[in-house]
This record gives structure tokens, C-alpha cells and sequence, in this order.
């Protein structure tokens, strides 16, 4: 009698009270538009896939993707309320600062992959090297970076931002252009796969570290309707977190809409997705998150370089999501049905649902159990870097195109000096706080495209550079030995170590096996050096 009261009582009323919610959501559904790029679809995978896995919907949204014509202005088209939200790079800071009603909801990509590309062997081989030279850049300030890179370095290069113009390596190599900007995620594997030698110039590696990939709003939107805002804000950051973590699942999706299934477009867009998390950084920064101090350093910069105007408006640029508020309508709402439902349901409905809740758990637990296991298998647990599995498996793919002598691969085999003391000295907890901060000064140090830190196991940690020469790869080793030799903070004392580097070239026909063991070996020459002028550990 106990239990048939707590149901009555209880759970019906909470079922029923679902029940009478999820029917008032279905008929107040929101329908917005977002409007993306005309890039890539690669560069909005995370909208596809949130679109794709329902992730809207489960918001309340009806969502309509469009892709932008090549002509039109995302911002202006927000802004007039042709498009409810858009996604854009840095140049909404100059649409702002122009009096544009923006606000900025959630960043993607933590750095830019926007830089200039020129060919080797035409002379040009340093950014000076630019003075008076054809530049082809897209219009509309979307190569607000390469821009600004131009401009810090007084740069007098003939820019062209015709949209008119084909955009692709033959107008270098016909010698159109001297330079051609283009986006890291997709531009160096079209520059490998026709086979041209191209140089590269990062704006990030010049000091302009530029946010990108904006989901923005207008104010109007921002200010009518705060939860709805929320709500497209949450089902994006969910839907590109799926599509970082479900490789296949997404490249199937994506093909699909693209309708380009042949296994050149799917290599090459699988090779855009790995690229990208380069510069989302998702397994260090939460995705969406803007840093209020960066943002204002973009603005200072863009007030330098004379592209928006020193005392421009960016007060109520970047969204706060509303506070929860209790819904006293929604309640009353359920109210009304639970009496009902007491009237015309029984128990066997609550049992019904009981048991359907339970399954759904169940289910919903092993898909999360079964990714985990699939992101653990190819990821090193404490510092989240990529495993050997994952580092064997991108040399299988690569391995075919340095064959080919596309590509120049080149691996970096590195293994900390003096780790074994600091280990037994403080403990487990101190050696895992210290591999986890030379993990992090490490990764600092790269930013080509597919560059890929590896930690094998205990203190030894690979990078695979994918083409790349024993020049570069002795300027990096000379940049991690420098940075790794400055001590570590860590919570039981400062400490001092070093790091052996042993680096190995693709040579004809070498397998993954023999080109990881030509740079251990080398490491290991390295080592016996080391330990013969070996230090103490300072503390």
C-alpha cells in the first residue's frame, strides 16, 4: 500500500508533469538561422553534427544551416537580422568597432590557422622578402591576421582581394601571384599533394595569436532572447565536441552531405579534422571559451595595425549566459495535468516508465563507457597527449605520401634527463607533475600543421614533424633543450633536468618501426653524453 501511495503520489505526477512539458516545448520550438562560411565543411563539422545528431533539437531549435555566398557579408547579414547568428574570425572586431550591434557567443578556434604561403625557390624566403610582391587574400577582411601580420612588419605588398580570383596553388606556380594566403587545416596537404615545396609564414609565430571561428549574435537577439542564445551556444559546443571525438562517425556525415564519397575527399578531410585540433586545443582549453584579456590584446593590436579606431566600442561583446530562473508558468502547467493524469492513468503507466528510464541509463552509460575506452586507447592518460598507437597509426597514413616523396617526415625521440631522481627522490606524485609540465612547454613550441607530440611511456616523449628537414628539426631540438632547462615550479621544490634528443629522416622505403628506431637510437648516443656531464637536481 506504501509503494502504490509513493507512485501515485510521486512519480506520477513527476512523469506526467514531463510529459506535459516536453509537449508545451515541441509547440514553442525556436527556429534560428546560422548562418557559416563558404569554407570547407570540415570547418564547421561541430554545426553538422550537432544538427545531424540532434543536439539542437533537444534544445528546443529548429536550425537552418546555411553556408554564405561568396560575396556576403556574415556580419551584415546578423547585424540586419537576415540571419540570426554567423560565424566569422577576427574581422567581427573591426564589424564592431564599424558600429556593428555584434555579440560574440563562443570562440572555436583558440588560434588562427589563417597564414601566407609562397613557393620555394622564387625568392622569397623571409617575410621582408613580401616588399612589392602580388598577395592574393580573400576579401572582405577574412584574412584579418595575414593583414596584420603585413602591417606590424610595414610590409608594402600588392594586396588582391578580388573574389573573382581561383584560389589555388596554380596561381603561384603560373606566377599570378608571389604569395597566397590560406587556412593550416587543408592548405599545406593541397600544396604535398601537388606536389609543389611551399614556405610557410605563421602569423602566431610573428606575435599575431588571433581568436577564430566566432559564433556571434546580434545585440537584439542577445538581449530578447538570453536563453535562446544559451540553448544554440550549448548544442554547438556539444556538437563540435562529438565531432572531435568521433572522427569516422562525422567524415561518414559529412561526406554524406557533401556527396563526395571517394576516399581521396575523405583522406583529405580526415586529415583537416586531426589538423584542427592543433588549434581548438580541445583537451587543454573548454570549448567556446574567451578569454576577456586576450580579446581585449586582439583589440589593442588591430587599433595599432590602423584597422579599427583607438577608442572603439566593445562594451557588451561577449555574452553572459542569463542566470536560471524558475518557470512559476511551467509548474502551474503541471499542476493541471498531474490531476488529470491522476484521474485517467494507474500505476502501470509509472512501472512503464520506470523501467524505460532505466534502459535509457543503461544505454546512455555504455556509449559513454565505449567512448571513453575508444579516446583512452589512443591517448596517453596523465597528460592526455597521443599514445604510441595513435603515433603509429598517423605514420601509416603519412607513410605512403613520403614514399611518393611528397612529404618529408621526420620523428624526434626525446627522453628526459635526471627524471629518474626527482622520481625516486619525491615521489611518484612529483614525477607526474613534472612529465605533465614538460608536456605542456612542449606543445607550446609547435604549430605546424600536423606536427604530433607523443608520449611513449615513463620520460620519453616523440614529435612527429610530417615534412619537415634536419634544419628545422635541430632549430625545434635547440628550442625544447632551451625551455626544458629552465626549472620547474613544482608543489614539493623547484627543480632542474634536462632532455636527450635523438632525431631520425624518412628515408626510401623505411616502415614506421625502423624510423622510430633510427631516432631512439640516436636519443640514446645523445644520453651516454649527457650522463657524462650530468648535474644534480636543483632544489
Amino acid at each position: 500500500m506504501t509503494l502504490i501511495k509513493y507512485a501515485i503520489f510521486i512519480i506520477l505526477p513527476l512523469y506526467f508533469g514531463i510529459i506535459s512539458f516536453a509537449v508545451r516545448a515541441e509547440h514553442n520550438v525556436e527556429h534560428v538561422r546560422i548562418l557559416l562560411p563558404s569554407t570547407t565543411m570540415v570547418q564547421s563539422a561541430g554545426y553538422y553534427m550537432a544538427l545531424h545528431k540532434g543536439f539542437f533539437k533537444q534544445q528546443g531549435l529548429d536550425v537552418d544551416l546555411r553556408s554564405s555566398r561568396s560575396r556576403q557579408s556574415i556580419t551584415q547579414a546578423v547585424d540586419d537580422g537576415d540571419a540570426e547568428y554567423g560565424v566569422s574570425n577576427a574581422d567581427v572586431l573591426i564589424e564592431k568597432a564599424k558600429g556593428r550591434a555584434l555579440v560574440a557567443v563562443a570562440v572555436l578556434f583558440q588560434h588562427s590557422p589563417a597564414a601566407l604561403l609562397v613557393l620555394k625557390n622564387k625568392g622569397i624566403n623571409k617575410l621582408a622578402d613580401l616588399n612589392d610582391k602580388r598577395v592574393l587574400l580573400l576579401p572582405e577582411f577574412q584574412d584579418i591576421e595575414v593583414i596584420s601580420l603585413l602591417r606590424k612588419y610595414h610590409i608594402q605588398s600588392i594586396n588582391i582581394s578580388s573574389p573573382s580570383v581561383t584560389r589555388d596553388m596554380t596561381t603561384l606556380v603560373n606566377n599570378q601571384f608571389d604569395a597566397l594566403s590560406i587556412n593550416l587545416t587543408r592548405g599545406p596537404y593541397n600544396a604535398v599533394r601537388q606536389g609543389v615545396d611551399p614556405i610557410i609564414f605563421m602569423p602566431k609565430e610573428y606575435g599575431i595569436d588571433f581568436y577564430s571561428g566566432f559564433l556571434f549574435t546580434n545585440e537584439q537577439e542577445a538581449n530578447a532572447n538570453p536563453e535562446r542564445v544559451a540553448a544554440v551556444r550549448a548544442a554547438v559546443l556539444q556538437g563540435w565536441e562529438y565531432a572531435l571525438t568521433h572522427t569516422e562517425e562525422t567524415l561518414d556525415v559529412l561526406l554524406g552531405l557533401s556527396q563526395l564519397p571517394s576516399s581521396s575527399s575523405r583522406n583529405k578531410m580526415k586529415y583537416q579534422l586531426i589538423t584542427m585540433r592543433d588549434f581548438i586545443l580541445p583537451d587543454f582549453v573548454p570549448l567556446g571559451y574567451i578569454n576577456q584579456q586576450h580579446l581585449r590584446d586582439m583589440q589593442q593590436q588591430l587599433i595599432d595595425f590602423d584597422l579599427i579606431a583607438k577608442g572603439s566600442d566593445f562594451s557588451q561583446f561577449i555574452y553572459i549566459p542569463p542566470r536560471a530562473k524558475i518557470d512559476w508558468q511551467v509548474w502551474g502547467v503541471w499542476a493541471k495535468v498531474i490531476v488529470a493524469a491522476l484521474l485517467f492513468n494507474g500505476l502501470w503507466l509509472c512501472y512503464l516508465l520506470m523501467i524505460n528510464q532505466r534502459l535509457k541509463r543503461e544505454v546512455l552509460e555504455r556509449k559513454r563507457a565505449e567512448q571513453h575506452v575508444r579516446y583512452a586507447a589512443m591517448h596517453d592518460n596523465l597528460t592526455g597527449l597521443a599514445n604510441r598507437a595513435l603515433l603509429m597509426d598517423t605514420l601509416e597514413h603519412i607513410l605512403p605520401l613520403a614514399k611518393k616523396g611528397k612529404i618529408s617526415p621526420v620523428l624526434l625521440f626525446m627522453d628526459l634527463d635526471r627524471f629518474k631522481q626527482v622520481n625516486d627522490r619525491y615521489g611518484h606524485a612529483a614525477g607526474d607533475e613534472l612529465l605533465i609540465a614538460v608536456a605542456l612547454r612542449i606543445s607550446r613550441l609547435l604549430g605546424a600543421p600536423g606536427e604530433l607530440l607523443t608520449r611513449l611511456g615513463g620520460d620519453e616523449f616523440v614529435i612527429l614533424l610530417p615534412n619537415a628537414d634536419l634544419q628545422y628539426a635541430a632549430q625545434l631540438s635547440d628550442k625544447i633543450e632551451r625551455t626544458l632547462l629552465q626549472s620547474f615550479a613544482l608543489s614539493v621544490c623547484n627543480v632542474s633536468i634536462g632532455i636527450s634528443i635523438g632525431y631520425s629522416v624518412y628515408h626510401s622505403n623505411m616502415s614506421a618501426d625502423e624510423l622510430l628506431t633510427g631516432a631512439d637510437n640516436e636519443m640514446y648516443a645523445i644520453k651516454s653524453e649527457h650522463h657524462q656531464k650530468r648535474k644534480k637536481i636543483v632544489c
